[in-house]
């Protein structure tokens, strides 16, 4: 049988050419949009089923830790809510998932090489600096 291919070499990995860096500045341009989009998605999931954000924050926090109590008891109503809106954030951050898995693809960068980039990148100051011209160029 032919011999498996050899992984890249570190090098590589540690590499990041210009044409790299500005297929990642562009998705991570695509990525702001998605994530802001998710978010006011999400904020009007919670306000459609008549929470505020303060109160949905409160019952939430006081399901995942059982000292945070809110500051009123959770009514029936409340608690039907909270699932609802619950099922709607998942379902919200689920698409959100899809639509950045798709901006990565988009710019022929894999899911694996855009997580590269992005630790070549948190730790250059220089390669941050560029990334930073490139996000904010039009």
């Amino acid at each position: 049988p032919a011999p498996a291919p050899k992984p890249a070499p570190a090098a590589t990995q540690n590499q990041v050419s210009q044409e790299e860096l500005k297929k990642f500045a562009n998705t991570i341009k695509k990525l702001l949009v998605i994530n802001q989009d998710m978010e006011n998605q999400m904020v009007q999931a919670v306000q459609k089923t008549g929470l505020t954000e303060q109160r949905f924050s409160e019952i939430h926090q006081s399901k995942k830790n059982p000292n945070a109590k809110p500051t009123a008891q959770v009514t029936p109503k409340e608690e039907q809510s909270y699932s609802q809106a619950v099922a709607q954030l998942t379902q919200i951050q689920k698409d959100s998932q899809t639509k950045m898995d798709q901006a990565v693809q988009s710019e022929g960068l894999g899911t694996e090489r855009f997580n590269q980039i992005f630790s070549v990148v948190q730790k250059s100051p220089d390669l941050k600096q560029e990334l930073r011209k490139l996000i904010q160029t039009p």
